[in-house]
């Protein structure tokens, strides 16, 4: 038995690693704090076992004076074990739906989920304590049997999963496992502020609580394990009889999902924001919806938002969505590189092949009124929007998608409509336009145009 198994007393995190996915790659979410760092330092020890490779990330949210010097500390830490780093620096807004703890995880795993790549897997520390206060928390907010479930061991995010391997692993065996290293850590001040729910509920309710019940984030913990086996098993049942409603993450048949009695329309829904690590709208609100759908006619577009989601109806679909508008395609000539960048949703345009002299009169931009292309010399021109709509493309999300002019006529949309003039171009010098958005949900936009 190896040192990682006798400091985990049992809970090998090499065990729990083994009953998850084989990932293509790890990505260990690293604050710097006593929890995330004995958990970078097990899988660095045990690195030659991991069935995948580890990288690391910190996060940066700008909330604290001193969150440079923790950056500069978990990169320094990862740089002596030769462990790739990165730093993703993050802006958290102050909002009046949620608190800052909210708006900081929201930031948080809408950065995650552009991170990961097909079949890569977040790590985090969260521990039996963090069940326990996460279980507490829900129950105060009048959760369901999924709220009282806690934190699942195992999500899907973005192209790959989120896991916690540790939440059977208490604080303490943690932080033994680092001082019998003789490994120093991180605290952060602000886990001493009781304005926080978390820091309250750690550092003045739980002691009280433990007092008059010993072992409370155990038993707490076994609560959160036996609502995850019924919400499991509710879950199981919801996906067996929804068929292919939930096949989509984005995308939801309205006319299958209506066909469904009011109560199975309500846990279909919540399913499939459960699956995706999106907080679930209230269930009054999701109610509200669900009758605006169904007695609206169908070529109304009812919507509904929350935290930073939404869900609208576009034709015959409920299209789900981040609440934020989407950031138009800048408008920029095109002269001299094989790459243009295009704004922080619609990423990029490439010519693919050798270097080429660009040729005078190229741009790029969002759309334009009117805008047409002619994709057969003798053929006629379409308008762009007859393209967008045969693509069942939502109105929210054109203006992100990239048009090429030359000499002011549209000669692409995207890179799966090439004008006649810019295809003989492309064959002439052997390249290939590609268009690689940053936003997962344009980016599955091409996808499903090019298929």
């Amino acid at each position: 038995m190896n040192r990682l198994d006798r400091s985990f007393t049992g809970n090998s995190l090499l065990e729990s690693l083994r009953r998850l996915p084989i990932p293509s790659r790890y990505w260990l979410g690293f604050s710097g704090g006593a929890d995330s760092t004995a958990l970078l330092l097990a899988l660095h020890e045990n690195a030659e076992q991991l069935p995948a490779p580890l990288h690391v990330v910190h996060f940066d949210h700008g909330m604290q004076q001193e969150s440079g010097t923790w950056a500069a500390h978990c990169q320094e830490f990862c740089r002596e074990r030769n462990i790739p780093f990165r730093l993703e620096m993050l802006s958290v807004p102050r909002s009046s739906r949620n608190s800052l703890e909210e708006e900081a995880r929201n930031k948080r795993y809408q950065a995650i989920a552009r991170i990961l790549g097909e079949q890569e897997m977040y790590l985090t520390a969260h521990h039996a304590e963090d069940q326990a206060e996460t279980l507490f928390l829900n129950l105060m907010r009048g959760s369901g049997i999924e709220g009282l479930a806690g934190i699942p061991v195992l999500r899907n995010l973005g192209e790959g999963w989120v896991a916690r391997p540790l939440l059977d692993i208490h604080r303490g065996e943690l932080v033994g496992f680092l001082r019998e290293r003789g490994v120093d850590w991180l605290e952060d001040p602000s886990n001493t502020d009781s304005a926080f729910d978390r820091n309250f509920l750690r550092g003045e309710l739980f002691p009280q609580l433990e007092r008059r019940w010993p072992g409370l984030a155990k038993r707490l913990s076994r609560t959160a394990r036996n609502a995850r086996t019924s919400a499991n098993a509710m879950a199981a049942v919801i996906e067996q009889q929804s068929g292919e409603l939930l096949k989509d993450r984005m995308r939801m048949p309205t006319q299958g999902l209506l066909a469904l009695d009011a109560e199975m329309q309500s846990l279909v829904l919540r399913q499939w924001l459960r699956r995706h690590e999106i907080p679930v709208l209230p269930e009054s609100r999701l109610v509200e919806f669900l009758q605006q759908v169904s007695l609206s006619q169908a070529d109304s577009q009812p919507e509904v938002q929350w935290g930073d989601w939404m869900i609208k109806r576009y034709r015959g679909d409920l299209c789900l969505h981040r609440r934020e508008p989407y950031v138009a395609c800048e408008q920029k000539a095109w002269r001299e590189s094989m790459k243009v960048e295009l704004g922080p949703d619609s990423g990029s345009y490439h010519l693919r092949g050798k270097k080429t002299e660009i040729p005078p009169g190229w741009r790029v931009g969002a759309r334009e009124a009117g805008d047409r292309i002619r994709t057969y010399e003798s053929g006629p021109s379409r308008k762009l929007k007859h393209f967008f709509q045969t693509a069942s493309i939502p109105p929210w999300l054109r203006l992100g998608i990239p048009v090429l002019y030359w000499d002011d006529e549209a000669v692409a949309l995207g890179d799966w409509v090439i004008g006649h003039r810019l295809q003989w171009w492309l064959m002439e010098n052997g390249l290939e336009l590609e268009w690689k958005p940053t936003d997962h949900v344009l980016a599955r936009v091409r996808r499903d145009c090019q298929a």
